[in-house]
């Protein structure tokens, strides 16, 4: 079976513009197969972006796209030296140089049979006297000259992340940014999320990409976890999850020599400029999404002289569904009715009490499945041991027990809900629970004024009815001094 990093190599090769023979050359495939990985990749694509398909097919499309194929290759032929063994070799040579720092000296230095040895340990077939001629080569060389460049429109995104320190509320807090710049267009995007996680790196390319409403030749990106999930000296394999994103969408992955921040000197700077210009005044907020907000604000600002507008005219289409960016697990409901998700804990229907679910995890959130529908949905806790419940999840229990409903602690974690119990349902916890039950998909901020509208609404068909005058008497006094709505 073919190896998963040489198909994605092969489309992203050809993504950058290389010829079959030329592809062919590098990964060690025939041309043949490079010829037809590029036209079925391409034919499918092309689908993703331009057709209307159904859930089905479109998933049965998106799997042509991302997922390796089927054939085997695994006996083909030895390589000769290529542009791998040329980075792979250049990566040795800047080990050396490193090493050669920290000793203050180079009689440790290895030689050029050693250098040999390791790439033949690689695993590539190469002979002494063609590394022995490029170790020379490289040796030789000036000094590293650093050329300005000049991207075309659409060709290139340079992606990083920047740590910025806030205070929220009274907490400081280390909070990640997010960085995407566009060398040619001068364009900035970025968002602050709480971690470096895959669905972060995830999230915020999709958000990226559907904002700009296109995509670009190529991502750079230095050697980040997210990135890069294995690199030393000897090897560099592009994150697994990267590569799929990048079929999914169309773009080449280029990833930078290590220590070479130069390589993405945009987007480097740009974590900087925008840090400063966010942040250096103004890093005490109300909350974490007072903070995005300003964050977007301040980028508005920034990018009112950028030429994101001609940049998008060229930018390749993308698919009209979002890549799913949520990292997906199965947990086991407990039975209290919750599900344990990174140390934390979150409530599900009670008819689902020893049942495993599936858990959507997104950065800002998680969404729970059974039998492929949506069961629950939470806000995604910070930090440990924590627990969020929703009283949705509990009518049937609290409907057998309505004392236990006082106080409970899922009546506690929403103040706007218990503020509005204590109000008007002290005594009458059953018809609370009714009430709750009649409109679960009512946000709990509008639940008291949609209650008064129905308690007003006497004779006038209301799903809640006042029978006597004694309970006339106790709703009217309910607006005494009070605006009615």
């Amino acid at each position: 079976m073919i190896n998963y990093m040489d198909y994605h190599t092969i489309i992203s090769l050809k993504l950058k513009g290389l010829s079959n023979q030329k592809v062919a050359d590098i990964v060690g495939v025939s041309r043949e197969t490079v010829r037809q990985r590029w036209k079925k990749y391409s034919r499918e694509h092309h689908r993703l972006v331009t057709d209307q398909m159904s859930a089905e097919d479109f998933e049965k499309t998106k799997e042509v796209i991302i997922d390796p194929p089927s054939y085997d290759s695994s006996n083909r032929s030895s390589r000769k030296y290529n542009e791998q063994i040329d980075e792979l070799l250049d990566q040795i040579l800047l080990d050396e140089e490193n090493k050669a720092k920290e000793l203050t000296s180079r009689k440790q230095r290895l030689t050029c049979l050693q250098i040999h040895e390791l790439i033949r340990k690689a695993g590539y077939d190469i002979g002494l006297t063609t590394i022995t001629a490029k170790v020379r080569e490289k040796r030789n060389r000036n000094r590293e000259c650093f050329i300005a460049q000049t991207y075309e429109y659409g060709q290139r995104f340079e992606y990083d992340f920047g740590e910025v320190e806030l205070f929220i509320g009274d907490v400081k807090q280390k909070v990640q940014m997010a960085v995407i710049a566009c060398p040619a267009s001068g364009y900035r995007w970025a968002r602050l999320y709480d971690s470096q996680r895959m669905e972060v790196f995830l999230d915020s390319h999709v958000r990226f990409f559907h904002e700009v409403s296109g995509c670009f030749t190529e991502g750079v990106y230095d050697n980040m976890r997210n990135a890069v999930s294995h690199f030393t000296w000897t090897q560099k394999t592009v994150n697994e999850e990267l590569m799929k994103l990048s079929l999914y969408y169309g773009f080449h992955v280029n990833l930078t020599n290590a220590r070479s921040g130069n390589e993405k000197g945009t987007v480097e700077g740009s974590v900087k400029v925008i840090r400063n210009k966010a942040f250096a005044i103004r890093y005490k907020f109300d909350s974490f999404e007072e903070a995005q907000d300003y964050l977007q604000q301040v980028l508005a600002k920034m990018n009112v002289h950028s030429k994101i507008e001609e940049e998008k005219k060229v930018l390749k289409p993308i698919p009209a569904v979002p890549y799913e960016t949520a990292q997906i697990t199965s947990a086991k409901v407990n039975k209290y009715s919750f599900i344990r998700v990174d140390s934390n804990f979150y409530s599900v229907p009670e008819s689902l009490i020893e049942k495993t679910v599936k858990v959507k995890k997104y950065p800002d959130h998680i969404t729970v499945l059974y039998n492929q529908q949506i069961a629950a949905d939470h806000q995604r806790m910070k930090g440990k041991n924590k627990t969020r419940l929703d009283i949705r999840h509990y009518l049937g229990t609290l409907n057998k027990k309505p004392g236990a409903l006082r106080n409970s602690t899922v009546l506690k974690q929403e103040p706007v809900l218990e503020e509005f119990f204590k109000k008007y349902f002290t005594e009458k916890p059953k018809e609370f629970i009714e009430f709750i039950r009649q409109h679960q998909d009512v946000p709990f901020t509008e639940l008291e004024q949609l209650y008064r509208k129905e308690v007003l609404m006497i004779g006038q068909g209301s799903e809640i009815s006042i029978r006597t005058g004694t309970e006339i008497s106790e709703v009217s006094s309910l607006f005494i001094g009070g605006e009615q709505s």
